[in-house]
């Protein structure tokens, strides 16, 4: 079976799954919600009003979190 990274490349995807950034950014699904919020990160939400359902997240959105937060070792 071949995964959405398989299939497309790592830096292909248009958008990532919320358990996709938690493997990605090898942390849980709440340090993924919790960095989302605190960066105001605009997350693409399928679900009719305060319901649950799947929530995505553009790969440019995904890159931008990752350029502010990357440092450079001392």
């Amino acid at each position: 079976m071949k995964t959405l990274e398989k299939e497309h490349g790592p830096d292909k995807q248009a958008y990532f799954s919320l358990q996709e950034l938690a493997i990605r950014w090898r942390c849980s699904r709440p340090t993924v919600y919790n960095r989302l919020r605190s960066m105001g990160a605009q997350v693409l939400d399928f679900a009719a009003p305060g319901k649950k359902g799947k929530k995505a997240v553009s790969a440019a959105v995904v890159s931008q979190i990752e350029s502010k937060k990357t440092k450079r070792l001392a």
